[in-house]
């Protein structure tokens, strides 16, 4: 009795000493056992399905930055309300989260298989994607929706079932006395509704390698106001741990993201049960998943190795997870706290003295014109993010993950004033390796290595 105390003692002050490293007092999800087998899904940015539509680079750029835009906006509007619970009508309870994300996978779902065509999003806990038939409202999408008819291992999941966890936010249950289905509802931000009832079938990756036969999702009915990503997916693959979330099920706690550049249309990869050993030797960060996003114990930036003088506090998080620093692949371009912001822009413009000055791009307020400037991309300054612990070693950044093309010569700097917390996006992470290693709390990146 005494050394089982001990042990769960011992566990409970190494939990609360990493939850304090990042974010005093926040708290932190359990994570799943892992199986051996490393699994590979290819992972495709969403602008190779969207860059025939656009005449031109900057138009394409332009959606792009609104896009993110109105991710930022609806984040930081209601930050408040995310995994809260709301009353209405006869549905219990409901989560509010972000929908989205920069980049898209495949799945084979069903017997004999369909394809599926998801949004990664590391924010969410839910896997879902429209069926048919008896779509009362599914959005119009060029992607084949899932047909619960043609699958024979298809079957739905009802009340009294384990599978029914109506502990998670999302999962309402039985909602009428002669319906025995579980039924699901997630709200998003924007308002947009995804609902409809839990089912389970075999699920495959786009290479037919089985991952799961009996793998739990959203069979979504009725998906009001999803505009958001109508050309690139028919649903969401979550990536937070718990739940009904892609890792959970697959009892995977480490995975790693080899991102693709914006501007290919090649694929990079996604890989469960896989963190290479060679984060060891890179930069690495303590990692916490709060209120479903992932917050690092980053401590500062540097210009041309000089650490810039950002005060301390812009980089700290409440109890309620409001500051700190948080990873989103689903955001594009780094915030950071408009008076952090402003001294790290005041910096790269003393050390960019080559480059020539040209108009704001949206909200992009640092931009050059490099037409005529031989070798400009020496006169980009280097910078490097900085983090407490474990290694101590920066991650720096090359020009292309700095700057961002709007055709003709002109470059911006990927970067803009946020609210309280700071986003390192996807513009940043692009063409790196991203591993997550849960049980450890660690994240680790290796630049330019896809």
């Amino acid at each position: 009795m005494a050394k089982a105390l001990v042990k769960y003692f011992g566990i409970a002050l190494v939990l609360i000493l990493v939850t304090f490293l990042i974010c005093s007092e926040a708290r932190s999800n359990k994570s799943s056992s892992s199986s051996s087998r490393t699994i590979r899904f290819p992972l495709y940015h969403r602008e190779k399905f969207l860059a025939s539509n656009f005449k031109d680079q900057r138009s394409l750029v332009r959606t792009r930055l609104a896009r993110d835009n109105a991710r930022f906006h609806r984040r930081h509007a209601s930050s408040s309300a995310q995994f809260h619970k709301h009353s209405g009508n006869d549905l219990n309870h409901t989560a509010v989260l972000e929908e989205g994300g920069e980049y898209v996978t495949v799945l084979k779902v069903g017997s004999p298989s369909q394809n599926v065509q998801l949004l990664v999003d590391i924010g969410t806990p839910l896997t879902w994607w429209q069926c048919q038939p008896n779509c009362k409202y599914c959005y119009s999408t060029p992607h084949h929706i899932f047909d619960t008819s043609r699958s024979s291992t298809y079957t739905e999941t009802n009340c009294a079932e384990g599978f029914c966890d109506v502990t998670q936010l999302f999962i309402l249950g039985c909602i009428r006395r002669d319906d025995p289905k579980c039924h699901y509802r997630v709200q998003y931000v924007d308002g947009s509704v995804s609902q409809g009832v839990m089912a389970r079938d075999v699920v495959a990756t786009s290479e037919g390698v089985t991952l799961h036969n009996s793998f739990s999702f959203g069979c979504g009915r009725s998906n009001q106001g999803v505009t958001m990503f109508n050309a690139d997916a028919t649903g969401i693959l979550g990536f937070v741990p718990g739940g009904y979330s892609l890792p959970s099920q697959l009892q995977a706690n480490t995975f790693t993201f080899c991102l693709p550049t914006y501007n290919t249309t090649s694929s990079g990869s996604l890989y469960l049960n896989y963190y290479p050993s060679a984060f060891q030797y890179s930069s690495r960060s303590m990692l916490i998943i709060i209120m479903g996003h992932y917050y690092l114990d980053f401590s500062g930036v540097e210009i041309n190795g000089e650490a810039i003088p950002i005060p301390p506090e812009n980089w700290q998080c409440d109890r309620e997870g409001v500051g700190g620093v948080i990873i989103d692949t689903g955001s594009t371009i780094t915030r950071f706290p408009k008076k952090a912001y402003d001294i790290f822009k005041d910096y790269f413009l003393r050390n960019a003295q080559g480059l020539p000055l040209s108009q704001p791009e949206e909200q992009l307020d640092t931009c050059f014109n490099v037409a005529g400037v031989g070798a400009w991309e020496g006169f980009v300054p280097k910078v490097r993010f900085l983090f407490k612990w474990p290694s101590g070693r920066p991650l720096e950044f090359e020009t292309g993950q700095l700057l961002m093309s709007v055709g003709n010569n002109k470059y911006c700097l990927a970067f803009g004033a946020g609210g309280p917390t700071t986003i390192i996006g996807s513009w940043q992470l692009q063409g790196s390796l991203v591993g997550f290693d849960l049980p450890n709390h660690l994240v680790g990146f290796l630049r330019a290595s896809c």
